[in-house]
């Protein structure tokens, strides 16, 4: 299986999945066993076919560059004691919050912006209700 993980036992018994995970997840106490329904294969964009297919941006969690993640689209924001975190959907369908310092040089983040009508990150609303009346009145 060909991915941004390598299978490595695939146990038909219980119709489970042992993935090669990298270090920084094993960290987190991810597990490397995924049951079948939640593994998808990895398929990669096909320039020839898709030529103005958007690019994703590309995000460097430290690791080799078969293990690249891109972001989708952030989905939204939060004023937290760290600071400025945003909820990122990744390509793989995985959704975490990063902070202002990961995701600032993203267009997903300029797109994010546009649509809460902000020019800049510090002028995000402080609350969902803010963000909420603010889109009501541009549309």
């Amino acid at each position: 299986m060909r991915g941004p993980y390598k299978a490595l036992q695939a146990q038909n018994e219980s119709s489970n999945v042992v993935l090669e995970l990298p270090e920084e997840l094993k960290a987190r106490k991810i597990h490397a066993t995924f049951h079948n329904s939640l593994i998808r294969p990895h398929v990669p964009n096909n320039d020839t076919r898709f030529p103005n297919r958007e690019a994703k941006a590309f995000y460097d969690f430290g690791t080799d560059n078969e293990q690249e993640w891109f972001v989708e689209v952030i989905i939204g924001h939060e004023w937290a004691n760290e600071g400025l975190q945003f909820r990122v959907q990744w390509t793989l369908g995985d959704v975490t919050w990063e902070p202002l310092s990961g995701v600032k040089e993203l267009e997903a983040l300029d797109r994010y912006l546009e649509l809460c009508g902000v020019k800049r990150p510090c002028d995000l609303p402080k609350s969902v209700s803010q963000m909420n009346n603010s889109t009501k009145k541009r549309n």
